[in-house]
């Protein structure tokens, strides 16, 4: 055994690799071996509940950063209100003690001169997206939400309180359980299956498949109207619903910034999103005319797209009417 080990060098990397001595005992007790090994064969489905927890934080913090972005900012002199106030020197208690104790007669706290300065929260901020989502994700483990949830309270309301509650409720008591709920799901569906033949490993392989098989609701397609079999085929073509999505990801990226009417940004911005809900109106009519209105209300997804268009021409349409 050296007595001193250079660091950053070869004999270093061997006595790291002395870490993974305890992984042996996965060899060694069965049942760990088999909850490791249902572990690594949910990878896609755990890889899957990441990106769906990656686009609720997205989806979150978007909000944030519109709602909260530069207004959670506030001057250490608790006497200043407005950002242009918040210049020179002021005089700070120092406090030697959390008990509130009050100063006998002819005594006062003692106080020292500092400088004023205009800034946000010590541990957290939603001026843009990758402070607000790093503050989200660090929200997922229980941690700090209660800071985010007083800072809200005290400087915007109770209202926007509930912003973080929300968050809090769908990210971790339902996000993370999925987690949990993978491994348990993987481990309940081979349990057991080691000891059935190859003839009822497909007789259950078969009823898992009738379990998830389920009809579509895409109509058929109009082969007795030549116009609306052409819009049909355009709008089940592949290159058209990657258009779409291209457009749905473009969109949905002008959320990353806040607009605020002072700044120079937010009429292009606006202008940019308004042709975006154009064309989802286009989308919109398009498949209306290709499924007829009864068949597009029949989809679920085209009830959520139909709202989501609506909503974006109601707002499109009170955006330019206050302009004018």
């Amino acid at each position: 055994m050296p007595q001193k080990v250079p660091p950053q060098s070869g004999a270093q990397v061997l006595m790291i690799l002395r870490c993974v001595r305890p992984l042996r005992i996965f060899s060694l007790v069965p049942h760990m071996r088999k909850v490791v090994y249902e572990l690594c064969r949910g990878f896609k489905e755990i890889l899957l509940v990441s990106v769906l927890l990656i686009v609720l934080m997205f989806v979150f913090a978007c909000y944030g950063v519109n709602m909260f972005g530069g207004r959670l900012a506030r001057c250490n002199d608790p006497d200043i209100k407005l950002r242009e106030e918040c210049v020179g020197v002021f005089w700070r208690k120092i406090f030697i003690t959390k008990m509130k104790l009050q100063p006998g007669e002819n005594e006062s706290y003692p106080a020292m001169l500092v400088p004023r300065v205009w800034a946000n929260p010590r541990r957290f901020n939603f001026d843009n997206i990758g402070n607000a989502m790093l503050a989200l994700f660090e929200v997922l483990s229980f941690k700090g939400w209660l800071d985010i949830r007083d800072v809200l309270l005290q400087r915007l309301g109770t209202v926007h309180a509930i912003y973080i509650h929300i968050f809090v409720f769908m990210g971790c008591m339902i996000g993370l359980t999925l987690f949990v709920g993978v491994v348990i799901a993987n481990y309940s569906e081979n349990k057991g299956t080691a000891l059935l033949t190859v003839d009822q490993r497909r007789w259950c392989d078969l009823k898992k498949r009738l379990k998830i098989a389920q009809p579509l609701h895409l109509p058929p397609r109009p082969d007795s109207h030549k116009f609306r079999a052409f819009i049909y085929d355009i709008t089940q073509n592949i290159y058209f619903k990657r258009f779409i999505a291209v457009l749905v990801l473009a969109n949905s990226s002008l959320l990353c910034v806040s607009w605020k009417s002072d700044e120079h940004h937010t009429i292009p911005l606006a202008t940019c999103s308004a042709a975006f809900t154009l064309l989802f109106t286009i989308e919109v009519i398009m498949k209306a005319i290709a499924f007829t209105p009864r068949g597009y209300w029949q989809s679920r997804r085209n009830r959520y797209d139909l709202f989501v268009t609506v909503v974006g021409v109601i707002w499109v349409a009170t955006h330019f009417m206050l302009m004018v």
